[in-house]
């Protein structure tokens, strides 16, 4: 199993003190962050993009092109490209140069994003998010992967004759993961080839056995020549005792699941009720993984137990955290990274 480390770029407060960082302490933040995991061991590297929001990075590309210079091994993706608000044309092209310039290292997460305030600001109608990411998706796939393009469709004005340049470094096509949240997401992808990402803090526990076995038997009946893909996320937040762990759950975690889940329902954070999958550290239903390194590796086992993992990708710069702790946390991981990757799926997962 790989592992993969994500960064969304939050620019938030310190909610103990009140104090927060300026957006170029935060940025240089995420670069340490981001220049840390290749040494440490981890095998993928990813940048969230968002717009108009306290999330502050807006261009992944950007720094996914200045880490390809300082590594060699691994894998550079965004977590996620929203598709929709963007030209695939453009997309094609700015993830064509970061394979090129890490010969052969770029892989996109894609999505449709979770602020639909998004796509007024860019004149777009987020009811037709859905058709227009399928449609970039399928052109992002013939650009990469054809010469003399002629296309047309909906959303942008045709091409005809088309080759986009620079041409990927990666055969047949540079890796493309969708990140679902439905299960109906997960079969489109299947039957486009492509593999999927999920995030643990959209799903209960129980949604997450059909959603990846729907995708696998989708994926299988397609016929493709490749094997499938499941990438699944987590906040993971790991402290030298169990108690610590706890305490950072009430102090940073809720506080910060609050607030995202008031932005995304459009009420003030004190009538956000939080799901017992985020706050309730006790429970087997808890979808953030916070504890000591012992307590980290036998959550993330719970998870393997449930369905087989390609990849298990971590977040752990988040809601305003002093720095210190952040990388306290990706330090500590590491001491148990050998035992989270050798993580093996239950027996009757193992060829699922």
């Amino acid at each position: 199993m790989e592992l993969g480390l994500l960064t969304l770029g939050d620019h938030r407060a310190d909610p103990s003190t009140g104090v927060r960082t300026t957006q170029a302490e935060r940025h240089r933040d995420i670069l340490e962050y981001l220049d840390y995991a290749e040494p440490a061991g981890f095998d993928a590297v990813f940048v969230g993009e968002h717009h108009f929001s306290d999330f502050i990075t807006a261009s992944p590309p950007v720094f996914l092109g200045w880490l390809a210079g300082r590594t060699s091994t691994i894998t550079l993706g965004s977590g996620v490209t929203l598709l929709p608000h963007h030209d695939a044309v453009k997309v094609a092209e700015d993830f064509a140069t970061v394979d090129v310039v890490s010969d052969g290292r770029a892989e996109v997460w894609v999505g449709r994003g979770v602020e639909p305030y998004a796509y007024t600001y860019f004149g777009q109608d987020v009811e037709r998010a859905v058709d227009m990411q399928q449609e970039g998706l399928e052109l992002l796939l013939r650009l990469w992967t054809e010469t003399d393009v002629t296309w047309s469709g909906e959303f942008r004005p045709p091409l005809n004759g088309v080759t986009l340049q620079p041409r990927p470094v990666q055969e047949p096509c540079i890796p493309i993961k969708v990140a679902v949240s439905r299960e109906e997401s997960a079969i489109a992808a299947a039957e486009l080839g492509l593999g999927i990402s999920i995030t643990m803090l959209s799903f209960d526990r129980n949604q997450l056995v059909p959603v990846v076995g729907a995708y696998r038997e989708a994926f299988s009946d397609a016929g493709h020549p490749h094997r499938p893909w499941v990438d699944l996320h987590a906040h993971v937040h790991v402290a030298p005792t169990s108690q610590e762990a706890r305490d950072h759950l009430s102090i940073y975690q809720a506080p910060f699941q609050r607030w995202v889940f008031a932005k995304r329902m459009g009420v003030h954070e004190d009538e956000v009720e939080l799901p017992v999958r985020i706050t309730d550290f006790a429970s087997p239903e808890c979808a953030v993984v916070n504890g000591s390194p012992e307590e980290v590796v036998d959550r993330i086992g719970a998870f393997t137990s449930l369905v087989s993992i390609d990849r298990f990708t971590i977040q752990s710069d988040y809601g305003g955290q002093p720095w210190p702790l952040v990388m306290r946390s990706l330090d500590l991981f590491g001491d148990v990274m050998d035992q989270v990757r050798a993580l093996q799926p239950a027996p009757a997962l193992a060829q699922a």
